[in-house]
């Protein structure tokens, strides 16, 4: 198989394996068996392109590329997905199934970075480029449903305090219901989340492959880890709890200025997100 094409298939299989782990976090969080069962022929789709790759280098090489420390992530990768793919249809765990596809998928890009970085052609070093690219528009992506999730639990906010006072009412008609305004704002929540995780999986994934040096300790890397698990506490207690309101809403909008503070003040101090 060329080169550009094996490229081209490894980059289908990471964007698949991503919705994949999109669909199993949002029926983990709403409970929704569609989403479940979509994820799951995505998962043994992906599973089957992996395999694909596998035997096309065993027919290349003649054996199982496992005893290479950069090879073997890609069958490890491998052996995961097809475990998880087991457990997910035989006992229904969909958080472990989430878990361990997390781990195969970010073995999955290591092992893809691991191999292009090793050998310096052109088309290793588009690979690279795309994982970057990548991580910035998920990351893009994943603001700009926060974004929005922050917009609708403002207008949750601001229609509480009209209908309390019993005020403007021209304004509460236009504006919605404070159910409707409560889910959707919820919603954006749980597709937002597990998109930055994949593109912070990604980002730091990279990073440990090309050549700029990685800081763990980086103000907007660390920031932005932050900002994962103060919208992860927001689903748990929201789903958990129950907790829906005027609470919950004052949450994401906390939530949503520091995601902010973190984009403009924290890059400027970084090493290498600078704006």
């Amino acid at each position: 198989m060329a080169i550009l094409e094996q490229i081209r298939l490894y980059e289908i299989i990471v964007l698949l394996y991503g919705l994949s782990l999109t669909l199993y976090f949002y029926d983990f969080v709403e409970r929704n068996r569609k989403a479940n069962r979509f994820a799951f022929w995505l998962l043994l789709f992906v599973w089957i392109l992996q395999t694909g790759l596998l035997f096309s280098n065993i027919y290349l090489n003649g054996f199982i590329a496992m005893f290479n420390g950069v090879e073997g992530l890609y069958f490890y990768a491998w052996l995961i997905l097809l475990v998880s793919i087991v457990v997910n249809y035989f006992f229904k765990v969909d958080l472990v199934v989430f878990i361990v596809n997390l781990i195969g998928f970010s073995l999955m890009v290591l092992s893809i970075l691991n191999i292009a970085s090793s050998d310096a052609t052109a088309a290793t070093d588009y690979i690279i480029s795309e994982i970057l690219v990548s991580h910035i528009v998920l990351a893009f992506v994943a603001y700009t449903l926060y974004t929005l999730s922050f917009a609708f639990a403002t207008l949750y906010l601001i229609q509480f305090y009209l209908l309390k006072r019993k005020r403007w009412r021209q304004l509460v008609k236009r504006i919605g219901n404070l159910a409707q305004l409560e889910k959707i704002s919820f919603l954006l929540t749980v597709f937002a989340t597990p998109l930055l995780l994949i593109s912070l999986i990604l980002g730091v994934l990279w990073a440990y492959t090309a050549d700029d040096l990685f800081y763990w300790i980086d103000a907007k890397t660390v920031g932005s880890f932050v900002v994962i698990g103060i919208y992860s506490i927001i689903l748990y207690i929201r789903v958990r709890h129950k907790l829906i309101g005027k609470k919950i809403a004052k949450w994401n909008v906390f939530a949503f200025l520091f995601l902010f503070c973190n984009y403009l003040i924290l890059s400027m101090l970084s090493n290498f997100h600078g704006l």
